[in-house]
């Protein structure tokens, strides 16, 4: 064993007065023990075979708050943290630990919530797109690689720029009118 990719995640849309006790142990369940459980599996056979990479797939969600996901947050957040204390623990056994934090990508999850591939579906993030599936691999497989062989505990986001600078334009920059646009517009995201 040389590679896991820790990639698990079910969301309950809810704002966190209305989710349930049940809901919201039933996400963390998933998205956080079994990341949990994921790094136990693998650590020893890394361990015996001199070394390893290990990608957890968080999400934008661990990285600011976002309403009407409060279980999927708070999993994702804490995915953050044994990711981080597993590099810091198994970096002397050359164990590598990493993470991807995934924006609104075109997934059977977003599909739910009538998400839609395409220049300008999604005009909340800078790039007016969601991302695709393959966009994610990527960035898992160049961290799993020994491209990535000095990378431990460190994440990369993975989000047409949704959360660089929270505020989410609706039009750009460059207006052609010679006017700024207003910084604090925003527009719902899904």
């Amino acid at each position: 064993m040389d590679g896991l990719v820790n990639n698990a995640g079910i969301a309950v849309g809810a704002p966190l007065e209305s989710e349930t006790l049940e809901q919201f142990e039933r996400v963390l369940k998933v998205n956080l023990i079994g990341v949990f459980l994921g790094l136990k599996a693998v650590i020893e056979a890394m361990r015996a075979a001199g070394g390893g990479s290990i990608v957890s797939i968080a999400s934008i969600a661990g990285l600011i708050g976002l309403p009407g996901v409060a279980g999927y947050g708070a999993s994702k957040w804490g995915v953050r943290g044994p990711t981080k204390i597993a590099a810091t623990e198994m970096g002397r056994h050359r164990i590598r630990v990493n993470a991807v934090n995934p924006g609104v990508i075109y997934t059977p999850m977003t599909m739910e919530r009538d998400a839609q591939l395409g220049e300008g579906n999604f005009p909340s993030a800078p790039l007016g797109r969601i991302g695709a599936p393959e966009e994610i691999g990527e960035a898992v497989s160049f961290l799993i690689s020994d491209a990535a062989s000095y990378m431990t505990g460190a994440e990369i986001t993975v989000d047409g720029d949704r959360t660089s600078g929270q505020a989410m334009m609706t039009r750009p920059l460059d207006t052609t009118d010679g006017t700024a646009p207003d910084p604090w517009v925003q527009v719902n995201s899904l």
